[in-house]
């Protein structure tokens, strides 16, 4: 690499480090004390999965996957399914101690902000794009929507660079076909994984396409019949069933009567289903499509074995997780993923991508809430607007047909699954499945229980294509006077900021109420704390009430907590601790459910098996979440004692607790 290359990339990475600064404004000025989000979201999860990498590796001596910080009642739990993102707490060991906790999260998300606009550069100038079209592609996909919003929340997802880059090394391996360059590509597989679990299934999907691409092509066969007739007859199927919805919608009838035939409507997901396979037998008949290989079948042996190569390079690099995978499967404690037919997550509306910017400071209040889920916190899960702008861009570079095929097709496919399996329009269920209904039953692929996410990887299609149809246009006006090319260029750029920028930022605070300084100091033994609400959550399921700053907050006190919060929690442990009769009790008051008498009783006389197994010492109790019920049912059952009161909490310590007897059982 020659002088002027070092430059320009030192430049480029600076640049992107203070876009990645305007992007967060002002949180650059206040690192240590504030936060993008709650700490009573998922990110407060991801600040404890921060502390707890550098916890374990150092203050435990061992691999930082595993801790018996949570789930105390149960024993270890591992993140082999766990949001971790262990390749921010890596880059947390050393910042820790000079920014604090708080300061060095935040420093790692700037850092990875830049490194996914640095990412798609790099790719950007692989495949053709020039310097100028390249950057400001990197910069779209920093400052897209569907990225800005999960910075409040899903801080794993934030680390995007890895995507780029998998599709970058991928295409280095199938342009030179050498070795070092597939393991390359499986390191970076490795690193996506590290970076967000789903990331690493993302890059399976991407290289999966890039490579049918590259070595298949589809062609229409001749007919060796006529097949109008045929196409009539499913023309008058179709629209029978269109007539059937529309009049089913229309009517709200519930069924349809017949003569003596009663035919349910309840629904419309069956005749919608019918539908779209019948659309798709008549696409087939009348196109008769073929596959048909590009390439010689010795270059096809060579691509087999870099893909041998990629394949054991990913394994080596990920070989604690997936022993950890395995011991779960030998023991049958994987958590299970049933999926539903009709009820099972749904993607983003098929307009959410033309929302005006949702986090623009100001026309948010306005847009936010467009084509959104009901359920709490949907803002930073189902947001995938894009830049009108750029869409506009793109849509001059569709006109004169100088996008690239491949990357047309690849957005294309990953629009088609962040539909989810059902498709909605202006947040209206059509009941039309999308390629994500059938691709969520494969192994592997069916541990994405969020298909709203692949918004991310359309975001970087999108960029990809807003290069080459900026790149064209500038190059038709290079042979214009390079004022006019360069006032287009500037132009462009501050649309796309008055458009995209959405400082100032909402700052929250990092505070940590006072009264975790008090348990950090209380004493030995360092025996457990039970928070009240207390119970188990994760992606799927709550038992109980858990929230997510119990977990943050223990990074000051560093007791281990009977609850807990990981992404995937195993039916085992669930039912575990719903053995235990002082925990069911817990776990349903903090839910606010009612308790029996008889429930009550199990559960007080089963106190001092409780207290020898879990090893409590404090019992915690927010007396603005925990009802009164809750409350009177922890002091009486478990007979506790006031150690601390302030405005907020009560601490409290169980008086002539048994002697701790734990077992340590594990995952």
């Amino acid at each position: 690499m020659n002088s002027r290359t070092t430059l320009q990339s030192s430049s480029t990475g600076i640049a992107y480090t203070c876009l990645a600064c305007v992007l967060t404004w002002p949180l650059p000025l206040q690192l240590r004390g504030s936060l993008l989000g709650p700490v009573t979201a998922d990110l407060g999860v991801y600040i404890w999965n921060f502390w707890i990498f550098r916890h374990e590796l150092l203050r435990h001596h061992h691999l930082p996957f595993s801790t018996a910080h949570l789930f105390a009642y149960s024993g270890p739990a591992d993140f082999a399914l766990h949001n971790y993102a262990p390749v921010a707490g890596l880059f947390g060991v050393p910042l820790i101690p000079l920014l604090g906790l708080v300061g060095a999260f935040n420093l790692v998300l700037v850092a990875a902000i830049a490194a996914s606009g640095w990412a798609t550069f790099l790719l950007a100038r692989r495949l053709g794009a020039g310097w100028m079209a390249a950057w400001t592609a990197g910069a779209l996909f920093m400052a897209a929507p569907a990225l800005v919003a999960r910075q409040t929340a899903h801080f794993s997802l934030i680390i995007a660079a890895p995507l780029p880059l998998f599709l970058w090394a991928l295409l280095r391996t199938l342009d030179t076909r050498r070795v070092r360059d597939a393991i390359l590509t499986g390191l970076m597989v490795a690193l996506a994984s590290y970076s967000d679990a789903y990331y690493g299934i993302y890059c399976v999907l991407m290289g999966a396409f890039v490579v049918a691409w590259r070595v298949a092509t589809v062609e229409q066969r001749p007919r060796k019949s006529p097949v109008a007739a045929t196409v009539r007859l499913l023309d008058a199927v179709i629209a029978g069933l269109l007539v059937l919805m529309i009049w089913r919608i229309a009517s709200g009838t519930d069924a349809l009567v017949i003569g003596s035939v009663r035919v349910s409507l309840r629904t419309l997901y069956s005749p919608a289903l019918a539908l779209v396979v019948l659309a798709a037998v008549r696409v087939w008949i009348r196109g008769r499509p073929s596959v048909r290989l590009v390439l010689p079948l010795s270059e096809l042996a060579s691509l087999a074995g870099l893909g041998v190569v990629a394949i054991a390079a990913c394994t080596a690099a990920m070989l604690p997780v997936l022993l950890q995978v395995l011991w779960r499967i030998v023991h049958h404690r994987l958590p299970e993923t049933v999926t539903y037919w009709r009820s099972s997550s749904r993607g983003v509306d098929l307009l959410a991508y033309l929302v005006p910017n949702p986090n623009h400071p100001w026309i948010a209040g306005r847009t936010a809430g467009w084509f959104i889920s009901e359920w709490a916190d949907a803002f930073p899960e189902f947001v995938s607007s894009f830049s009108l702008v750029a869409l506009a861009v793109i849509g001059v570079g569709a006109w004169r047909r100088t996008l690239p095929s491949l990357w047309i097709g690849f957005t294309a496919c990953f629009f088609a699954l962040s539909l989810g399996p059902f498709v909605h329009v202006a947040g209206v269920n059509t009941y039309v499945i999308g390629p994500w209904a059938l691709l969520r039953y494969v192994p592997l692929l069916e541990m994405v229980h969020a298909p709203a996410r692949f918004a991310i990887v359309v975001a970087l299609g999108l960029s990809l294509l807003f290069a080459f149809s900026l790149d064209d246009i500038l190059r038709q006006l290079r042979a214009r006077r390079a004022l006019f090319r360069r006032g287009f260029a500037a132009a462009v750029a501050l649309l796309l900021a008055a458009e995209l920028v959405p400082a100032p930022r909402r700052l929250y605070s990092a505070e940590i109420p006072a009264i975790y300084q008090l348990l950090r100091t209380s004493g030995e033994p360092q025996g457990p704390l039970l928070e009240l609400p207390t119970g188990i959550l994760d992606g799927i399921e709550m038992i109980g009430t858990f929230n997510a700053s119990s977990q943050y907050f223990q990074t000051l006190h560093r007791r281990p907590l009977i609850g807990g919060y990981l992404s995937r929690v195993s039916r085992w442990r669930k039912n575990e601790s719903m053995r235990s009769p002082m925990l069911r009790v817990l776990f349903a008051l903090s839910a606010g459910h009612a308790v029996s008498t008889e429930e009550r009783s199990e559960a007080i006389a089963s106190r001092e098996a409780f207290l020898a197994r879990s090893c409590m010492a404090y019992v915690l109790i927010n007396r603005s979440a925990a009802s009164a019920d809750l409350q009177a049912f922890a002091v009486g059952a478990l007979k506790l004692t006031l150690v601390h009161d302030d405005a907020t909490y009560s601490l409290m310590a169980p008086v002539g607790a048994p002697p701790c007897q734990t077992e340590v059982a594990s995952r």
